[in-house]
């Protein structure tokens, strides 16, 4: 099966969700598995390694992945992956260093041989969150069986043995001075954008300066913006900022008592922003990360599309854990800004926060309450900046 992955594209399948799929056994029959990429992040190696499926399929089973060192796999890649094998002992990862100047490694595969059949996934995208979650990607689903799976092994086989001197391990001196080279030049690269854009700034003059900061306006480079990096790795941290003008969801969150934080959503909410379908409980993962007040990146939460009998849907909210709902008739109101597909940033606003009384006038401008039904407004980012100019989102 032929799948493309773009957000922008109503039937998307991720790269990321096809492997859980892929990795899942009906009977039981699992023998091992192996993946192949050409680059990969820690954010990247989480989002497969870290999920549920992936943890029960190495309870038992074994798992080889190899990722080259040649570009983006840096020293944070490094270790995460180490802290992945050891945490999982059936996790065998190699790094693929070669010394051909004129050859990049460049393969992005994973396979499982599972219930009798070899599930082979061949695609563009590599082992980051970018590439499992937000690029434009295509990718194929092939299953193999009699034959053809005999025939796959062997070839896989000797593929490995005949680059034995390549599989170096995560230690291994030669990777270990490659990936710091590719921390560096990533480091080299921001300066040099930080650079040009200061550049760019004083070269022009203050009326062409004006029109541009309007119609595309650029933070100021900070003298410790180079630092940045060394906290976030590249591809992670992409995948996760607001670009063009996506769709956003402004919901006020209704009191489930003390599981409020499971917020509830109706079909064509859960369906048609969150990327939900009814009736299906493939691996499909909806990934959040809350931004915090300062416009920080929180961690990550991965929540699985579960289909209920009931004609509500919910998608937990880690931000919420511990609080109260409030007293009275205020509502918490949850704003999502979609990232991509199943993937979105979002704030929990209290009624006791500062841009509370923001976001509720714009609100009420837009979609005023009717009786005591949870507003579910939709609209974009354009029109969310604005309205409510003082959200986090833009301090990310």
């Amino acid at each position: 099966m032929f799948y493309i992955q773009d957000g922008r594209f109503s039937q998307s399948l991720t790269t990321h969700e096809a492997i859980l799929t892929a990795a899942t056994s009906a009977h039981n029959d699992v023998d091992y598995g192996a993946g192949v990429f050409a680059f990969a992040t820690a954010g990247g190696a989480s989002l497969v390694f870290e999920d549920q499926v992936l943890n029960n399929f190495l309870a038992n089973n074994t798992f080889t992945l190899i990722v080259g060192i040649d570009d983006i796999t840096n020293t944070i890649t490094l270790e995460k992956l180490k802290e992945l094998s050891d945490l999982n002992p059936n996790l065998d990862v190699k790094v693929f260093c070669h010394s051909d100047s004129g050859s990049l490694f460049h393969p992005k595969f994973i396979w499982f041989k599972i219930d009798g059949e070899i599930r082979l996934i061949t695609g563009s995208g590599n082992l980051t969150e970018k590439g499992l979650r937000r690029n434009r990607e295509a990718f194929t689903n092939n299953y193999l069986t009699h034959n053809e799976l005999r025939n796959f092994e062997d070839y896989w086989n000797f593929w490995l043995s005949e680059n034995a001197d390549n599989l170096r391990d995560l230690d291994d001196e030669e990777v270990v001075r490659k990936a710091a080279k590719n921390a560096i030049k990533f480091l080299r690269t921001r300066k040099l954008e930080t650079e040009l854009r200061v550049d760019v700034s004083e070269a022009m003059g203050e009326t062409e300066r004006e029109t541009a900061d309007t119609e595309n306006p650029v933070a100021p480079p900070e003298d410790n913006q180079s630092d940045v990096p060394e906290l976030i790795e590249t591809e992670d941290y992409e995948a996760w900022t607001i670009e063009d003008n996506p769709e956003v969801l402004v919901a006020e969150i209704p009191n489930s008592s003390d599981r409020w934080k499971q917020a509830n959503f109706n079909q064509a909410t859960f369906e048609s922003f969150f990327g939900g379908i009814a009736g299906v409980n493939e691996e499909r993962r909806i990934l959040l990360r809350h931004v915090g007040t300062t416009g920080i990146l929180e961690e990550l939460e991965v929540r699985p599309t579960i289909s209920v009998r009931s004609k509500n849907y919910r998608v937990e909210l880690k931000a919420a854990g511990g609080l109260n709902y409030p007293d009275g008739d205020s509502r918490p109101i949850s704003i999502f800004i979609k990232i991509a597909t199943r993937s979105f940033i979002y704030s929990l606003v209290m009624p006791e926060d500062v841009i509370y009384n923001e976001i509720l006038i714009y609100l009420n401008n837009y979609q005023p309450r009717v009786g005591n039904r949870m507003r579910r407004y939709l609209t974009d980012v354009e029109e969310l900046r604005e309205n409510c100019p003082n959200l986090n989102f833009w301090l990310i």
